[in-house]
């Protein structure tokens, strides 16, 4: 009866109150929010108790435990298709856009390399690596005046005449005779890279130096005098000259920068800021070096069909490669730790059937062409090698 006149009471006070003016009540409160995190409950496993054991104080209780489903971060990024899209697939479609927007194909070979630099970049790079050259032997470079100068310039626009024709880069014959010879039909350029050569300024430099070694940039080739003591003949430097424009018409050099950076950060993706000085070893032996090889294979492969398409018999490509290999006396590890590939190896190279057989056929074509040229277009450079600074492609 106490307990009904209590409940009563207190009723009737909270009625009074609420009609009371001038007092505030608190609305009631929505009711709290339930987890919403899944999880399963289960009991552990106790020992078991013997069932002479009757009271409540000898039944041990069980205690109730939670595993959740679910860690407390929430679902995985990669479950969401948004952050999977922005961390993952369009950086990897943005980098295949970029690796098939800058492949190119070599003039010649028809090979697919990737190359990052544009042409204005390599230039401006080769420039300065030359003019810091020229610098450093300016008391060793002969004369333009000089014969042999004279003798290696003009070997080099034969050169780079016949590179010109074959892959029509720019008109042999303003007034169109030559045109329609069955030599201009053939046209290497066509699919190929070739934009990179227009409008390049050669110059050619013989250094006086016992070293038998000779090296080019775009646009640019240094000889050493050493190099002429060893190949007597016209057509023997001719091969060693074709081999470094060879350099120049397959971009090597901006192939050589692309792959060093892709090596870089291949080591700093895999190894952290410091790389070990084994794994850059390794990473030398694995990608620079055997590229290196390569593009030498190459420079030789394009150096024999320019020394053709001169003039120039093909199979003395193969005679200089011999004479170099005799000159090197290489080991296998030595020539494998080397960044040009054995003599042995590019003479095997050079004297494919199929590589010869192109290189043959354009000599058979290149005769009249040549004859032709000496009386429609003049020299680049007069006997005296008045003209030091090189000529337009």
């Amino acid at each position: 009866m106490n307990q009904i006149l209590k409940k009563s009471g207190s009723a009737i006070f909270r009625l009074i109150v609420r009609c009371k003016p001038g007092v505030q009540v608190r609305p009631p409160q929505p009711p709290l929010r339930t987890a919403t995190r899944s999880y399963r409950a289960y009991r552990r496993r106790l020992p078991a108790v013997s069932r002479s054991a009757t009271t409540p104080s000898q039944c041990p209780q069980r205690p109730e435990l939670i595993h959740f489903t679910r860690g407390r971060g929430g679902e995985p990024w990669y479950h969401d298709w948004r952050k999977l899209a922005a961390r993952v697939l369009a950086p990897g479609a943005a980098a295949i856009a970029a690796y098939y927007h800058n492949l190119e194909t070599v003039p010649y070979t028809n090979r697919t390399h990737l190359v990052f630099l544009s042409p204005r970049i390599e230039r401006w790079l080769g420039g300065r690596a030359f003019d810091d050259l020229k610098k450093e032997k300016a008391g060793m470079i002969l004369p333009a005046e000089h014969y042999e100068s004279v003798r290696v310039r003009r070997i080099t626009s034969e050169i780079v005449r016949a590179a010109r024709r074959t892959l029509g880069v720019a008109p042999v014959d303003p007034a169109g005779e030559l045109l329609n010879d069955r030599f201009m039909a053939r046209n290497y350029g066509k699919q190929a890279m070739t934009r990179h050569l227009d409008g390049l300024d050669w110059e050619v430099i013989v250094v006086e130096d016992r070293q038998v070694n000779a090296m080019c940039v775009p646009g640019k080739i240094v000889v050493y005098t050493g190099l002429l003591d060893y190949f007597k003949t016209d057509a023997e430097i001719a091969s060693v000259l074709g081999h470094e424009v060879g350099h120049i018409i397959a971009r090597h050099s901006a192939e050589a920068i692309t792959k060093s950076l892709c090596s870089y950060a291949v080591q700093r993706l895999v190894m952290g800021r410091d790389s070990p000085d084994f794994m850059r070893g390794v990473s030398k032996l694995l990608f620079t070096l055997p590229f290196s090889r390569k593009m030498e294979i190459e420079a030789d492969h394009i150096g024999m069909l320019l020394l053709a398409a001169a003039g120039f018999d093909p199979h003395i490509a193969i005679a200089v490669e011999e004479k170099l290999g005799k000159l090197s006396r290489n080991s296998e590890l030595e020539n494998y730790l080397s960044t040009h590939p054995s003599g042995k190896k590019r003479v095997q190279s050079l004297s494919q059937d199929k590589v010869l057989k192109e290189a043959m056929e354009l000599y058979r074509e290149a005769s009249p062409v040549k004859e032709a040229e000496r009386f429609s277009i003049p020299d680049p450079f007069d006997i005296r090698g008045r003209r030091s600074q090189g000529w337009k492609w």
